[in-house]
């Protein structure tokens, strides 16, 4: 903290929010502390816009920890008061550089203290030096995404290392709450009894997304469902379509093909069925969720499905198996 101190002065910083925050004598509810973590220069502008989205709707204390700053190892500004219907405060670090310990420090002086602690990770990778552990450890819940970038499976695969290392409470990652449309897409169709019966010979599955997390997810979601490894070659994944998104799933056995193709933009999911001699072809209805509304989902409930848990399990033997 020594070099920091030269640059950053806490105390004052402490001591604006706390004026902001208790304005006019009357101390305002704060619904939590939002950590906010991005070295990515390319979507800065883009976590920059959300978190003054959130700050409106919701009281919030937010510390955007910046990592793509240059120059000086620790800078600070602070944005005491956003508008709409919430009064909340924002400030920003420049932590290039910076140990975990010292950024743990800052945080521990400017959250506010006796209210909940969210993570929201937005690197390039999730296990950076060690800062994303020693943050989330202090989260509930911590926030990642590892979809979207070319290294989406080594993404995955810090993830998991780092979720057993925090036990009960796993990183809620935005990759696997992406592919719920798809899910509810899939329930719905074999929800009818006559197209049920057929997945007992599903054996086969086939997976196109933009990127390779949601494909992981959704495999690991339908072998759990149906009871299936769907390893080696009964299983395709292919990079296709737009990113962090699934555009097709095939679920084929013996006798019968099932076809989802997702079109985001009419809403639509396009369904061709092949059951011996028969075919049939639908649309049903896709309502794909935008980043931000996963964001705020993760932000308000604090949890995931009681099965996520599980699915971490299967995803980390699937990637062992296929790097061995």
């Amino acid at each position: 903290m020594e070099q920091a101190s030269a640059i950053v002065n806490v105390s004052e910083i402490r001591a604006s929010l706390d004026e902001a925050r208790c304005g006019g004598g009357v101390a305002r509810t704060t619904m939590m502390n939002l950590i906010v973590y991005t070295n990515e220069p390319e979507r800065e502008e883009w976590i920059t816009e959300r978190v003054e989205g959130i700050a409106r709707k919701y009281p919030t204390r937010i510390i955007l920890l910046d990592g793509t700053t240059l120059g000086d190892a620790m800078t600070a500004s602070v944005q005491p008061q956003i508008g709409g219907g919430s009064q909340s405060e924002i400030v920003r670090f420049g932590i290039e550089d910076c140990a975990p310990q010292t950024v743990r420090s800052l945080l521990d002086a400017l959250t506010i203290p006796d209210v909940s602690e969210v993570l929201w990770w937005n690197g390039s990778t999730i296990g950076v030096e060690q800062l994303f552990e020693e943050l989330a450890r202090f989260a509930a819940p911590a926030i990642v995404d590892s979809s979207g970038s070319s290294n989406d499976l080594g993404n995955l695969r810090e993830l998991i290392d780092l979720a057993d290392a925090l036990g009960s409470r796993p990183p809620i990652d935005l990759a696997y709450l992406r592919i719920r449309p798809v899910q509810e897409v899939l329930a719905g169709f074999f929800d009818d009894v006559a197209h049920r019966k057929n997945l007992p010979s599903v054996d086969r599955v086939e997976i196109d997304a933009g990127s390779l997390a949601e494909a992981v997810y959704l495999r690991a979601w339908l072998g759990r469902v149906l009871e299936r490894t769907f390893a080696g070659g009964a299983c395709a994944l292919t990079r296709a379509g737009q990113v962090r998104r699934v555009a097709r799933c095939v679920l084929a056995g013996r006798d019968c093909s099932f076809e989802f193709v997702f079109d985001e933009p009419a809403h639509c999911a396009h369904v061709s069925a092949a059951v011996g001699k028969h075919t049939l072809k639908a649309s049903l209805p896709f309502v794909p969720l935008d980043t931000m509304s996963l964001v705020e989902k993760a932000l308000l409930t604090g949890r995931i499905d009681p099965h996520y848990r599980e699915l971490l399990d299967i995803v980390a033997a699937q990637l062992l198996g296929e790097a061995t």
